[in-house]
């Protein structure tokens, strides 16, 4: 979607072929430079580590100069309070997630930049995918032929065994998974 800014979804781990976006990562530092190139492969023109970044906004304006239209947060805290200060006018903010504060020892971080909604008139609604499972079969056949035109690119991190379990559950809190977590039990 591209309007007078720039549409960002940022989620790494649903990473599509869209230009002019530019998806932050939630990695470790050792996965950190390997993701962001491969978001620029799959079309992305920046990427950052929300968590190595000392000035989000800054780096907010960097990757994204015309700012931005549509937020898919699912990281909540500071990533958030940033965006707020770097999205237009008429602005929609989707919450389907707050990754950032679900292990908060000090309680939630409080978000500074909530006058933003009306001085730029933005739009912020929670989503829940289950208030949609009703769309499930079109959600599928529409994209599975994406997948098939080559227009949604995705990965699948995949652990072997149900001993792999917890690693990566823990894996996908921490951020160290690339793609979608699978674990295969079993091929019977």
């Amino acid at each position: 979607m591209k309007g007078e800014g720039e549409a960002s979804k940022c989620h790494v781990k649903e990473a599509r072929r869209m230009k002019n976006n530019s998806p932050y990562c939630n990695s470790s530092e050792q996965l950190h430079m390997h993701l962001v190139e491969m978001l620029k492969k799959f079309g992305y023109d920046d990427a950052f580590n929300y968590k190595e970044e000392k000035d989000l906004r800054a780096t907010l304006k960097r990757c994204l100069p015309k700012r931005i239209d549509i937020y898919f947060n699912n990281v909540g805290g500071k990533m958030l309070d940033a965006m707020l200060l770097n999205i237009n006018l008429h602005g929609r903010i989707i919450i389907c997630g707050m990754i950032s504060q679900y292990n908060q020892t000090k309680g939630p971080e409080g978000i500074h930049n909530l006058m933003t909604l009306i001085s730029k008139r933005i739009r912020m609604e929670g989503f829940m995918v289950g208030d949609y499972y009703h769309l499930y079969p079109k959600f599928l056949e529409t994209v599975r032929s994406y997948i098939k035109e080559g227009k949604i690119a995705y990965m699948e991190d995949i652990a072997k065994g149900l001993e792999s379990a917890p690693n990566a559950l823990i894996k996908i809190f921490t951020g160290a998974n690339v793609g979608k977590q699978l674990v295969v039990v079993s091929h019977e």
